[in-house]
């Protein structure tokens, strides 16, 4: 199951405290509701912090986890549940996820995402590996201002999460290739469980074993589509879709074919943002 955090966020600065307060819903950037006399630029410069307040029951307390999923955030961005800092946004992801259950209460819960100031020395420690770089090359969006693009949302765990999704790619020496699409996944509690795994078409549903944490499912493609990240179109990538009891993921899935017959490599993957559907 899964909740929107869609409604009013109230908008409030922390630098020139002398702009007005204001009432934001999402997605949208926050110039939405700032004063015409702000510049993206201005804004930029400066912190801000947005709060937002939901009513949890017993019933949702009583699941074994809450995920917490925050997309479309451009800028370094700290998330807090109730007071507490949970995680932080620092603008190399697409998605963020935490579970949140540990944080909340009975009644009323407030969340809140302030837009600090980033530590430059943490910059210059980031590393990034060969496909980070690739996913910089093609996640370039037109959009640079400041705000958040997609609806935050719970998302309900009574049974189990899927913990991570990657995919692989085996070229065969007589043409055509295999997708492996790899599972990693956590069982909360014993009991019958499957996942169903959509890609290019197909679908394929795998019973799970509660006492293991991973499960993989390999695709046939007889003439691939490889992504030119010179060149790139999204048309060129796959859909990868991953449910598993109320967990749910879907990725975007370019392959690029720049390794020897026989061999592996993990592909470039895409999160997409599911709830709400904007």
């Amino acid at each position: 199951m899964q909740i929107s955090l869609a409604g009013l966020w109230q908008l409030s600065p922390l630098t020139d405290l002398s702009i007005p307060q204001d009432d934001i819903t999402f997605p949208a950037p926050l110039s939405a509701v700032l004063p015409n006399t702000l510049s993206e630029e201005a804004i930029a410069e400066q912190e801000w912090h947005l709060m937002h307040d939901v009513e949890v029951d017993e019933t949702m307390l009583a699941n074994s986890a809450i995920d917490l999923v925050i997309s479309g955030i451009g800028h370094h961005a700290e998330i807090r549940v109730n007071g507490e800092a949970v995680f932080d946004c620092d603008e190399f992801r697409e998605s963020y996820r935490k579970d949140i259950l540990p944080y909340l209460q009975l009644g009323r819960n407030r969340f809140e995402i302030l837009f600090l100031e980033q530590d430059e020395d943490w910059l210059l420690e980031e590393e990034q590996n060969e496909l980070s770089h690739l996913s910089e090359l093609l996640d370039k969006e037109d959009e640079t201002r400041i705000g958040i693009w997609q609806t935050p949302y719970l998302e309900v765990l009574p049974t189990a999460r899927i913990e991570q999704v990657d995919a692989e790619l085996v070229n065969h020496q007589v043409g055509g290739c295999e997708v492996l699409v790899h599972l990693k996944y956590q069982a909360f509690k014993p009991g019958l469980l499957s996942a169903q795994i959509k890609f290019n078409g197909m679908t394929y549903r795998l019973p799970l074993d509660v006492r293991a944490s991973k499960t993989s499912a390999v695709f046939q493609l007889d003439a691939p589509m490889f992504i030119d990240p010179e060149y790139f179109v999204r048309s060129d990538c796959y859909l990868l879709d991953v449910q598993l009891e109320n967990s749910h993921r879907a990725y975007q899935v370019g392959l690029f074919d720049r390794y020897d017959q026989g061999n592996s490599a993990q592909q470039y993957m895409k999160e997409l943002h599911l709830y709400p559907q904007n």
